[in-house]
């Protein structure tokens, strides 16, 4: 008795979760129109690879760009940093970086699409320890990347046609 109440909760439970659209988070179900993509930008850079990587994993074929699928154009992630707190001696402690980077859709028969990722993030300079503040720069440029590309794959997963 206990057990079939156990399962029949559990089965009205998944039909809830499943009726109200829940679906788990990097289950990127990718519309149709996007199952072949021509990816175009630096073919040499991290990021370009990232992109590649995570489009491939959400079950897109990637293929030249003159076959009639729809272009995506990703530009470099791009950084600016600005002081976002000093010392009693005007010098810098903590700095505001803003990455970003745009990416456009060109659909066959339609216009171009733009989205635009950005990020804000801040790290303490540490001008005493210049290897170490630096290797902590790189890595959040690293981290940066890798959220840019699974923010771009989600963007895709948002578009209906």
């Amino acid at each position: 008795m206990f057990t079939s109440i156990k399962a029949s909760a559990l089965v009205l439970l998944t039909l809830l979760l499943v009726g109200c659209g829940f679906q788990l988070r990097g289950g990127e179900n990718l519309a149709p129109e996007l199952q072949k993509i021509a990816l175009v930008g630096d073919d040499k850079s991290q990021f370009y690879r990232l992109v590649s990587a995570r489009l491939q994993r959400a079950g897109v074929e990637l293929v030249s760009p003159g076959s009639g699928a729809p272009i995506l154009s990703i530009t470099g992630l791009g950084q600016t940093n600005t002081v976002a707190s000093v010392n009693r001696f005007a010098d810098a402690l903590e700095y505001a970086s803003r990455f970003g980077s745009r990416f456009t859709l060109d659909m066959p028969d339609e216009s171009r699409q733009v989205f635009n990722v950005t990020f804000n993030r801040s790290f303490l300079d540490k001008s005493a320890q210049a290897l170490a503040s630096s290797r902590e720069q790189q890595q959040m440029r690293e981290q940066m990347e890798s959220e840019a590309a699974d923010q771009i794959v989600r963007q895709l997963n948002r578009l209906n046609f």
